[in-house]
């Protein structure tokens, strides 16, 4: 009988073995790793909670807010809580670093600005060293309804900042409206306005290392879960004459079966199959290139193969990706995995040159694994 070292996925084996086994034997899949970090954040992270919220649809525009903020603050802490757990189950001796702190710490310029008025539109740009000319226009995810306020803050922000500063590529985060406060259409809205100051050079983004957009240098519009499916619902509405590229990561593109009051509060219908409501079902308005991410255990969004198919239809490139996660979790190699998967599409899309070091996945790095325990735990 052999024993298993607490937080260690090797087995302590008989001298027989080991010496025919160079020591250890890997009893634990990347599967079963994930599983491992996802049970131990059911146990142990009461913010895990936050990825089965509902809107409070019937509730006053306050209380709507309120559940937000609770919802996004609960959230906003599930970056710190997966490092920890990975640490806590898969072992210390590994690098776990977060994606900002692997790649964008002390790297990207962060400012806020707004685009237009009435209403304006809140942006944060993002502008790495050395930028290779290209323009990243991003929209969050979070159901419709969520995920601006600290889970933007604390996780797609720093999300936005790796893939800067990994790319090269100036990144416009934007802070569009969400439901049901507003329509999900004044969401898109937003997004196509943001990307119209970039084509026009009205953000001034060429001021810092932007380079005019062209068939060679399209903008590239990134979105997660809903906020794919804004973007891709925002391609209709951009200028002809705008050439675009699509990164979409486990984007909501199929709604149907989604319940017709909510539909009719985020959408002003309860036709599920409407383009609006559905655009993965419908042949996109252009040409373009666009890469999925999709993750293997996704159970909230279905898979975007029927959208890829209408864009080659169409003239279009498509391309996917597939990584070991859930649609909220994944260790975090995978998360740098994903990243750097994302920062190759822009390159290719944006025609532009950028070198990726290789990521050191599964080394053991003392100094990132302090510098990640003093940014999560705090100096002592």
């Amino acid at each position: 009988m052999t024993n298993q070292t607490p937080n260690s996925d090797v087995v302590n084996l008989d001298s027989s073995e080991a010496e025919s086994q160079d020591n250890f034997t890997p009893v634990t899949t990347e599967e079963g790793k994930l599983q491992q970090l996802i049970e131990w954040l059911e146990e142990h992270v009461s913010a895990y909670s936050y990825l089965s919220e509902v809107v409070p649809l019937g509730a006053s525009e306050e209380d709507i807010r309120k559940a937000r903020a609770s919802v996004n603050d609960r959230g906003a802490r599930m970056p710190d809580a997966i490092i920890h757990g990975s640490m806590m189950v898969l072992g210390a001796a590994v690098n776990h670093s977060s994606p900002y702190l692997a790649y964008a710490d002390g790297k990207v310029e962060v400012t806020d600005t707004t685009v237009g008025d009435s209403p304006s539109v809140p942006v944060r740009v993002f502008v790495p060293k050395d930028p290779t000319g290209s323009v990243v226009v991003a929209a969050h995810g979070g159901a419709f309804w969520m995920g601006d306020g600290s889970l933007r803050e604390n996780s797609f922000g720093p999300n936005m900042a790796a893939l800067a500063a990994r790319s090269g590529a100036i990144v416009v985060d934007v802070d569009y409206r969400l439901a049901p406060e507003h329509k999900v259409s004044e969401a898109v809205n937003d997004i196509v306005r943001v990307v119209a100051s970039v084509a026009d050079d009205s953000l001034e983004l060429q001021k810092l290392g932007a380079m005019p957009i062209s068939d060679q240098n399209p903008i590239v519009l990134y979105g997660v879960s809903s906020g794919g499916h804004n973007v891709v619902s925002a391609v209709d509405q951009i200028s002809q004459d705008t050439p675009v590229a699509l990164l979409l990561v486990a984007p909501a593109l199929d709604l149907r079966g989604a319940p017709a009051v909510w539909l009719q509060a985020f959408f002003g219908t309860s036709d599920d199959s409407a383009k609006e409501v559905s655009p993965g079902l419908h042949e996109p308005s252009r040409s373009m290139r666009v890469h999925v991410q999709a993750a293997t255990r996704d159970t909230v969004v279905r898979p975007a193969t029927e959208y890829l198919k209408k864009v080659e239809e169409a003239g279009g490139e498509a391309s996917q990706a597939e990584f070991l996660a859930t649609h909220q979790i994944a260790v975090p190699k995978v998360q740098r995995e994903q990243i750097t998967d994302a920062a190759r599409f822009i390159l290719e899309a944006t025609h532009t040159e950028r070198e990726l070091p290789e990521d050191p996945a599964g080394e053991y790095d003392k100094e990132a694994i302090d510098r990640q325990n003093e940014e999560s735990w705090g100096k002592s």
